[in-house]
């Protein structure tokens, strides 16, 4: 009974008003009482929520120093959904790469992704669990101490809880310096740590689920992890700033089953970064730093001659040539690199009717002494299976330096022995720069200005490729050292096939004969998009 309270005084929030009834009195008793409950249950959400930022980091990604959570940003999204064996992140410093691989590690250690929905189509990891995985720095005293240990386990000194859930530890193991190489969840989940600095017998003896990279691993390591991977189909995963370790470059990154990410450090403002940091940083950096250290761009290649050359450049021979080989009336120019003892090379490049260049045909010599007569026989020999044609089928250059007697032979110049073979050649021009401003104009693609590239390569050309995203200009910095000019030209290696290019395009190659069109070749020409390309 609540007698006795009418006429009495209650408190509502801060204030204190009359109660006129003893319903009245009732009402206001039980909306004090649901107010007291939801602040309980309030501080109990909060007590809960801070507990698991504690305890279970993961849910929320990542747990920034001051409290605050973070991500995961798009890069890291799209890298931890892909479905690729083998994922590379190439990023920038402080671009969030770290945190994505050791919370992708974590994810397969327990079996699913804490930090996305239950129903999520990737909130389970297609892992056997309990699982036995790799993690690999570059030494143990700095990457696998200082970086990657705090992100699993945390950093108690600067309180930033590790993405490992505590409930989920059962135990680790160190070694004799004191880090831990092992740690071990309660689902019998198995995280081994290593770093480059072992010798490449201890990465031999083990096999594994997945196998992750904290900055580029050296060739020998990657091949050996590579066969303990084997057994169980296992995946790989390399999160770097591309600084050292160039044949990455060349040879994950052609793999069949391999997913490039990029990150910049902009992805990363808003999550732990500020735009002054990352200003302050970006002012202490070169041109060529910046590439690698903001933009995670490969610093062997951040000299590039041709940025634009990429994929819309590639185009597969069996669309460009349905029967197989080019239309007899399609000129094709060849260009012949040669060389005492370096390997003579030959590059074939088409012009189509719409006056678009297609790079078509690759030829080392594959004569263990060089020789020129075997290589002529070779080149008559591909120049008919490619492209269905006999030797005079083509306008012909070769390097102008090829002229130059040779005093051993009763001077008979490199020339002269190839036109002895029926390969009559005239000399291509010098100009270096200029073959280059024109392969750049030629490789330009913007779209939205409506520039469309007149220069393609046949998808199966492995050398071109290589040289066209290898060819960068030479360090200054060391040749102005040995007190040269400092005029940018481009490093003298592993460019015989773009140096022919750069003297077929300074010879001007047209398409001269446009009456022998056939009903199929004359749609496609006369159409304002290409079917092959799109423009």
């Amino acid at each position: 009974m609540l007698g006795g309270l009418e006429g009495c005084w209650m408190r509502s929030g801060g204030t204190i008003t009359p109660v006129a009834t003893e319903d009245e009195a009732r009402t206001r008793l039980s909306e004090l009482k649901e107010i007291q409950a939801a602040r309980k249950r309030l501080s109990e959400l909060k007590a809960e929520r801070e507990w698991r930022k504690k305890n279970w980091a993961i849910q929320y990604y990542a747990i920034k120093q001051d409290g605050t959570t973070k991500g995961p940003h798009k890069g890291q999204n799209a890298f931890h959904r892909s479905k690729a064996r083998i994922r590379e992140v190439d990023g920038g410093n402080r671009s969030g790469k770290s945190t994505a691989l050791c919370n992708e590690v974590v994810a397969h250690a327990l079996g699913y992704r804490p930090w996305l929905k239950e129903d999520d189509p990737d909130y389970k990891v297609n892992v056997r669990i309990p699982s036995k995985g790799l993690l690999a720095g570059e030494s143990f005293g700095e990457q696998v101490k200082k970086v990657l240990i705090p992100k699993l386990l945390g950093d108690a000194e600067n309180g930033v809880p590790g993405a490992i859930p505590t409930q989920e530890l059962l135990r680790t193991k160190c070694n004799p310096q004191g880090v831990i190489t092992e740690i071990v969840l309660k689902n019998g989940s198995n995280i081994h740590l290593q770093s480059y600095d072992q010798a490449v017998p201890l990465f031999e003896s083990s096999d594994h689920d997945y196998a992750a990279f904290d900055e580029p691993p050296p060739r020998p390591i990657w091949v050996a992890i590579q066969r303990g991977l084997t057994d169980r189909r296992g995946r790989s995963w390399l999160a770097m700033t591309p600084l050292s370790e160039p044949w990455i470059y060349d040879e994950i990154r052609t793999l069949p089953d391999m997913e490039l990410f990029n990150f910049d450090i902009q992805d990363n403002l808003g999550y732990g970064l500020t735009q002054e940091g990352i200003d302050n940083f970006s002012a202490s950096l070169t041109d060529d730093e910046k590439e690698a250290r903001l933009r995670g761009r490969f610093y062997h290649l951040s000299g590039l001659v041709y940025k634009s050359y990429g994929a819309v450049h590639r185009v597969s021979r069996a669309k460009i040539w349905p029967k197989g080989t080019p239309p007899a009336h399609w000129p094709i120019w060849m260009h012949v690199d040669t060389h005492p003892r370096t390997p003579h090379h030959a590059v074939y490049m088409a012009v189509a009717p719409d006056s678009r260049k297609f790079i078509c045909g690759e030829l080392k010599n594959g004569d263990t002494n060089n020789r020129i007569d075997p290589f002529c026989e070779a080149l008559k020999v591909y120049e008919k299976t490619v492209f269905n044609r006999d030797i005079e089928g083509f306008v012909r250059l070769m390097e102008p330096g090829a002229q130059t007697p040779n005093p051993v032979q009763d001077g008979i110049s490199i020339w002269d022995a190839f036109a002895g073979k029926g390969f009559l050649c005239k000399p291509g021009s010098k100009n270096r720069d200029a073959g280059i401003l024109l392969m750049q104009d030629a490789l330009k693609h913007d779209p939205e200005a409506g520039v469309y590239p007149m220069i393609y390569v046949m998808d199966d050309l492995l050398g071109v490729h290589r040289e066209l995203t290898h060819y960068v200009w030479e360090e200054w910095a060391q040749k102005a050292a040995q007190g040269r000019t400092e005029k940018q030209v481009p490093r003298d290696k592993d460019d015989h096939y773009v140096e022919g290019l750069h003297r077929i395009l300074l010879d001007s190659p047209y398409y001269a004969d446009i009456s022998r069109f056939d009903d199929e070749e004359e749609s496609v020409s006369g159409r304002t998009s290409n079917s092959v390309t799109g423009y």
